[in-house]
């Protein structure tokens, strides 16, 4: 995380799944004074957070279907995706590109890249994310951005006894 949060210079997030919603357990903040604003226990709500998206493409649809009855899919910015259906196309998006993007979906003027962790029998048991303002993101250093934290997803994950030959 230390690597990622010196490289882009923002602010890294580990978060987990918690009774339908994400939830921060650990984040390294952006060198910057004007960054994303979170805590460590803040929750956030699955479908508009790139976490969200990792920690719910590698499910069955039924699963996810099951976890996301009752949610009301709250626009909280004009790109949030405000269905169940919208949210079940992403997520087989983020399946076939390994990360997920969050583009103003949660915050205004916020970007997020995202990828997941896999445990020892090849489940997502956690996302790391980097959060950028709009105004800093680079979109010509996106693939290296994504390349980076999918290393670090991998170094994690085998640490945690993953498979990641796959």
């Amino acid at each position: 995380m230390r690597h990622l949060n010196e490289l882009t210079g923002e602010t890294v997030h580990l978060g987990i799944f918690d009774e339908g919603a994400i939830v921060y357990v650990h984040k390294l903040d952006s060198r910057y004074t004007l960054r994303m604003y979170s805590r460590i226990g803040r929750r956030a709500p699955l479908y508009c957070t790139g976490i969200g998206k990792v920690l719910m493409a590698w499910r069955p649809e039924a699963e996810v279907r099951q976890i996301l009855a009752h949610e009301n899919f709250v626009r909280r910015t004009p790109n949030t995706l405000d269905s169940l259906d919208a949210y079940l196309a992403e997520l087989g998006q983020v399946r076939g590109q390994g990360f997920a993007e969050d583009h103003e979906e949660f915050e205004d003027n916020m970007r997020c890249l995202a990828a997941p962790i896999h445990d020892r029998f090849g489940q997502v048991i956690a996302g790391l994310s980097v959060s950028f303002p709009c105004f800093r993101f680079q979109e010509a250093s996106k693939a290296s951005y994504v390349e980076e934290m999918l290393a670090t997803t991998i170094q994690i994950s085998a640490q945690l006894g993953a498979d990641c030959r796959r």
